[in-house]
């Protein structure tokens, strides 16, 4: 089942069946499940306010199967409105989400952000070349183009990673819902930047997630139906079984469209 297959039961049904293809290991790939949150609540969402910020608990993974979407309006003011939106499978919270969608407001506070860093050509970046049993299987559906930055695994002094990213077949998503909810569900495709420091295949999760998007009235994001993302992620710290890992994601005009942070479970 394609991504805009079940973006399209989660607008319109409480209920959205994950299929097979879409996994990390035993569980679902965390990203299209976040994405499938924000279609959930934005499709109960009155009025032209826009996603603000996101933050994600993963609390158990979520396999093939049926999933149920339950979604509230914890206040809805003027400009802002926030929601939450839990997933159950089987009758237990599997995972949780907040979400602040907030109108725009004329400020006298203006802060432009970095524009994007030069990492050269996107047609100079590496592929992630998909191995059994080792890299996700919903990889298969992403293009990435990495720099400078090292493989899952290969022992590396490096734990920051740069690159760009998109769908391998645009068809994934539409245009009419493209670019948000795609975006969303790249940002975590990348492996955490941490595991390209191990030495051998070891498991790792999301604990938490945090988005926030800084540019999504004046960037518009993107206008191309399957556009690539540049994206830099630097761990800040990491010890005792956990990583601490923020990210920046740029359109293809440089500008700043999400900030992006999680805490990363590590067991090795």
């Amino acid at each position: 089942m394609s991504f805009e297959t079940m973006l399209v039961q989660a607008e319109r049904s409480s209920l959205v069946q994950m299929e097979p293809g879409w996994g990390q290991g035993r569980a679902i790939f965390g990203g299209i499940l976040a994405a499938l949150s924000v279609a959930h609540m934005q499709a109960r969402l009155s009025g032209d306010a826009k996603l603000r910020a996101l933050t994600i608990s993963f609390v158990a993974p979520v396999e093939v199967g049926e999933v149920e979407f339950k979604a509230e309006v914890l206040r809805a003011g003027k400009s802002v409105t926030q929601m939450q939106c839990h997933l159950l499978q089987q009758g237990n919270v599997v995972l949780s989400a907040l979400a602040s969608f907030g109108v725009a407001r004329s400020s006298q506070v203006v802060v432009t952000s970095e524009v994007a860093p030069d990492f050269g050509d996107i047609k100079d970046g590496l592929s992630f070349p998909f191995l059994e049993g080792i890299i996700p299987e919903f990889t298969r559906k992403i293009d990435f183009r990495y720099k400078d930055c090292d493989l899952p695994f290969s022992a590396s002094s490096k734990s920051h990673i740069n690159g760009w990213m998109r769908w391998i077949d645009s068809a994934e998503v539409s245009a009419t819902r493209a670019p948000l909810l795609s975006l969303i569900a790249l940002i975590d495709a990348w492996p955490p930047a941490i595991l390209q420091m191990l030495d051998s295949p070891n498991p790792a999760s999301s604990l938490t997630w945090t988005l926030e998007f800084p540019s999504i009235d004046e960037a518009a994001l993107s206008q191309q139906a399957n556009p690539w993302w540049q994206y830099r992620a630097h761990t800040d710290a990491a010890r005792n079984g956990y990583g601490h890992i923020a990210a920046e994601i740029w359109n293809e005009h440089g500008q700043l469209v999400a900030i992006s942070r999680q805490t990363v479970t590590v067991f090795a």
